[in-house]
């Protein structure tokens, strides 16, 4: 029997899937609807944010003909295979995620599907989604993750960084729910392309057991919330 995406979620320890011991935070089956007719065509994914691996070994086993560069802050070349590789990359450099974008055009290196599951700030969110969108390839996935931390507090810790400034008046929910798109850490010639581009955008919070898409106000409580960009 074919596994899904939430299956080996859970199997290689991935908060992603539902498991409440793991965190639960229910991703991998929302994410089953928009990607499981494309699971045989998906070539090329990069996520940023490795951690302990479970993410990549999930993508390696349900995407089984794609190739997976996996971007981190830390070396991680002990995921490493046949079908995965991993760079060295910190998305709150602005020269790195300039030159990694540059690298990929010179190398003609595009993807079918892009997740930021990295630092989770929400200048990093937005500033990188900027950049790496044009890699996109047409109908391609771009996902942001755990867009609830935009509601952190300054001083807490978002995944090795911590929050200096209040950014909640920039958040990437509201970023990415109003029209036309508007950002301080974005160049306007990119958001002209995103705004072109876009094709459709889903919100998903593991506490409505339906995606839908809603006003953010600025006591929204934190939870679990991630989203999928569709290009046209």
């Amino acid at each position: 029997m074919e596994k899904n995406l939430n299956y080996y979620s859970n199997l290689y320890k991935s908060d992603k899937g539902d498991d409440p011991k793991l965190g639960g935070n229910h991703y991998a089956s929302w994410y089953e609807k928009f990607l499981y007719l494309r699971r045989g065509d998906i070539k090329n994914i990069c996520e940023i944010g490795i951690q302990n691996g479970a993410s990549l070994k999930t993508l390696y086993d349900y995407f089984p003909n794609a190739l997976i560069l996996g971007l981190d802050i830390k070396t991680k070349k002990q995921y490493e295979n046949k079908r995965i590789s991993t760079q060295l990359f910190d998305q709150s450099q602005r020269s790195e995620l300039n030159n990694f974008v540059k690298s990929c055009i010179q190398n003609n290196l595009t993807f079918d599907l892009i997740i930021d599951d990295g630092s989770h700030d929400v200048s990093h969110q937005q500033s990188t989604f900027g950049k790496m969108f044009k890699l996109l390839n047409p109908q391609g996935i771009y996902i942001i993750e755990d867009m609830g931390t935009s509601y952190f507090k300054v001083g807490e810790s978002l995944y090795g960084y911590t929050k200096t400034e209040d950014k909640l008046n920039n958040n990437s929910i509201s970023f990415l729910l109003n029209r036309p798109f508007r950002s301080p850490w974005i160049e306007e010639e990119d958001l002209k392309l995103i705004e072109k581009e876009v094709k459709d955008i889903s919100i998903f919070d593991k506490t409505n057991p339906l995606p839908y898409k809603f006003k953010c106000v600025n006591d929204y409580p934190l939870r679990s919330i991630t989203s999928i960009i569709q290009k046209r």
